[in-house]
């Protein structure tokens, strides 16, 4: 198993694309380890340190190149941490666009009444929020607030 590990690091070092692993590649490593570490000789005790670290680096190596936008050869938990990338850069460049427009869409106000959860202006879910909490919600939904005497602005 330990030559299969060093195998799929020296893959994973020389390609920019992610290598095919075996859908129970990290199962099966994962019952290696763990015959490893219930013997109690040194040589099995090196190669449970060897696996680790090997195990350690090629984690690293996938986890960098899916958050560079190398999606072939996933393992299906490796899609989630791909989908976070993607809605993580989306987020930056949102909010970078948000903060370089000329005129703020945003105002902060001071909540004058607890005020359950609601929906935004794009269905997005905000609160709750509490009395005396100052928050940064969208104009229209400030303009909305202030007429029924829920914020003010601050």
């Amino acid at each position: 198993m330990l030559d299969l590990l060093e195998e799929k690091v020296k893959q994973e070092r020389e390609t920019s694309e992610l290598s095919r692993l075996d859908k129970d590649f990290f199962f099966k490593l994962q019952e290696h380890i763990g015959i490893l570490k219930s013997a109690n000789d040194l040589i099995s005790q090196r190669k449970l340190q060897l696996m680790q670290e090997l195990l350690q680096e090629l984690v690293d190596l996938r986890a960098e190149k899916i958050l560079k936008g190398h999606q072939t050869g996933m393992l299906t938990p490796e899609v989630n941490l791909a989908q976070f990338a993607s809605t993580f850069k989306k987020f930056k460049k949102d909010a970078l666009k948000s903060l370089l427009q000329e005129e703020a869409t945003t105002q902060r106000v001071i909540v004058l009444q607890d005020l359950p959860q609601f929906y935004g202006p794009e269905l997005e879910i905000l609160g709750p929020y509490k009395k005396g909490e100052v928050v940064l919600l969208d104009r229209t939904v400030v303009t909305l607030l202030k007429e029924e005497n829920l914020v003010e602005e601050r």
